[in-house]
């Protein structure tokens, strides 16, 4: 199920969605008369998103009420607008691809005079600077994806730590099934064409186990609470880890 936005477009804005790249929608959504473009991997996108929504929304509709928000890898802003939904004080979404961040920003426009919700803000960054975009912490912190793309996860973990007041939400791939405290470091086949912009020729990331997982979350001064993964026959599928994790230690400097 995309997401589902209960109100209509105007034939402007319908023509404004129109001329965002299908490759920006990474989820789509539906407006009473209208439905975006789909990604060119959408099949494929679209089985991911909603096993993550099943799993990540029970976490986020319980502990962002009220709370500042910020939604790391946050693609055309999706979970962002879950978050607005599910009742945030104010959400902000960081993403590295530039049409994605338009497209969010798109969709944010059109709450424009409809109610109570304050859209989210999307900016365009790098997840190796988070501490120079963001001077203030916030309450929560999602971070849905993205991880498994990065060459140092630790790092990046480390600098979300100091971003982090009460809450981190996370879900990442390329989990490997074995036990105990195992890595390995994969060079990638280019796949930005069929617009999977995160996965670029030559550029390299980790495959972990839960325990080198847990380990990077320990490192970063984070407190495991909770943790999920699909059911065991949608594993080879979904190679997911999910923890609902706060922080433990004061933040390190990165």
């Amino acid at each position: 199920m995309s997401l589902k936005l209960d109100f209509e477009l105007t034939p402007d804005q319908q023509r404004d969605m129109a001329n965002i790249p299908a490759e920006a929608w990474f989820s789509q959504v539906r407006f009473r008369n209208a439905i975006s473009p789909r990604h060119p991997e959408a099949n494929t996108l679209d089985a991911n998103h909603e096993l993550k929504r099943k799993l990540m929304l029970p976490w986020i509709a319980a502990r962002v009420k009220g709370k500042t928000v910020l939604d790391l890898f946050c693609a055309n802003g999706s979970f962002s607008f879950e978050a607005m939904l599910a009742g945030a004080k104010a959400v902000v979404g960081l993403e590295f691809n530039s049409d994605r961040a338009k497209c969010a920003q798109f969709i944010a426009s059109t709450f424009a005079g409809k109610g109570a919700y304050r859209a989210p803000r999307f900016v365009v960054g790098d997840v190796y600077e988070l501490t120079t975009i963001f001077q203030e912490p916030f309450d929560v912190v999602l971070a849905l994806g993205g991880l498994y793309h990065v060459p140092d996860p630790p790092y990046v973990l480390t600098q979300i730590r100091a971003l982090t007041r009460e809450w981190l939400i996370v879900q990442t791939s390329s989990v490997l099934s074995m036990r105990g405290n195992w890595a390995k470091f994969i060079v990638r086949h280019d796949r930005t064409g069929k617009g999977l912009t995160s996965v670029i020729g030559g550029r390299g990331a980790w495959y972990y186990t839960v325990g080198c997982f847990e380990n990077m979350l320990q490192h970063a001064g984070f407190k495991t609470v909770e943790s999920c993964r699909p059911p065991f026959f949608m594993r080879r599928r979904f190679p997911w880890y999910c923890a609902l994790a706060n922080p433990s230690t004061s933040p390190t400097q990165p």
